[in-house]
């Protein structure tokens, strides 16, 4: 195996690790009455441990990839096209899972359009506490509609990578690559406002950190539009982004349209990130060099 699927192999297998530690802690290390953490349970510093040694595992991997120079950066479609159905077949997989959450928010919108949320401070708390968040209807109206729109272009642009002989796919305007972006950004913003009223930031730190890494990870993707990529930045941003986003599908107090969201995000970066590392790897067959990290 080439060493340069190292990071994403450290990823897939580091976020099962850590979602296993985060189901342990999820049984173990909070009090059953009042949702709190209990100090010093094992799985809470186990699941720290381990986060904190991918994350230098994460940074170490992502030396091994391509570094580009700033007049020769990699180009998005031209730098991710394949012709394998299968390397297609992960981000395409990862967008249709955040449509469907896009459409989970709009069915759970319009079922409370008619009456509103407008719970109270003490309320929120409550149904964080027992497994649910409390979304205004136009904020879940909002995150619906993003969400489909950023899935589109998504799906856009890894159709565009398909490449048949030596055609290349086309190229989105560059401008719009930046919307899945914008889509997250403001699902971290609605999302903290909710996740803000509870006491106990272990209960939801690493749904915030997921959608951290995931706006991150669209944004460093949006960038090879630009010609101004850079494959070691992309790869550990995406990277992060499929761990945290592991962890957190061991949180039941998350929506539906959350759980689709995160996972369907870090399997669409997760996809780009093997398009982009085979392309590079055929070119270094093709013209007969090694592209590894700089001596």
């Amino acid at each position: 195996m080439n060493r340069q699927y190292a990071l994403p192999l450290t990823a897939v297998l580091g976020g099962a690790a850590a979602l296993v530690l985060r189901l342990l802690q999820n049984n173990t290390g909070f009090e059953a009455d009042t949702g709190l953490p209990i100090p010093g349970n094992l799985a809470e510093l186990a699941l720290a441990v381990l986060l904190i040694a991918l994350a230098a595992g994460l940074l170490g991997s992502s030396c091994l990839l391509p570094r580009e120079e700033e007049e020769d950066s990699p180009a998005l479609p031209r730098d991710f096209t394949t012709t394998s159905t299968a390397l297609l077949t992960l981000p395409v997989a990862g967008v249709f899972l955040m449509a469907l959450g896009g459409l989970a928010d709009l069915a759970e919108c319009f079922r409370l359009l008619p009456e509103g949320l407008g719970f109270s401070r003490h309320e929120l708390y409550r149904i964080l506490r027992d497994g649910g968040l409390g979304f205004s209807s136009r904020g879940q109206l909002l995150m619906g509609v993003l969400v489909l729109a950023a899935a589109a272009i998504l799906f856009l642009m890894a159709a565009g990578c398909r490449r048949r002989e030596k055609e290349l796919g086309r190229m989105l305007p560059p401008t719009l690559t930046l919307f899945p972006v914008a889509a997250m950004v403001v699902r971290l913003v609605l999302v903290y406002r909710v996740d803000s009223v509870n006491p106990s930031l272990t209960m939801y730190y690493l749904e915030l950190l997921a959608l951290v890494f995931l706006t991150l990870g669209f944004y460093r993707l949006s960038s090879f539009s630009f010609q101004a990529g850079q494959t070691r930045r992309f790869g550990l941003y995406a990277s992060a982004a499929v761990v945290l986003s592991a962890a957190s599908l061991a949180d039941g107090s998350i929506y539906l349209s959350s759980l689709l969201l995160n996972t369907g995000g870090a399997i669409t970066l997760l996809g780009f990130l093997l398009l982009r590392i085979a392309n590079g790897i055929e070119a270094e067959e093709d013209d007969g060099t090694i592209i590894g990290p700089a001596e």
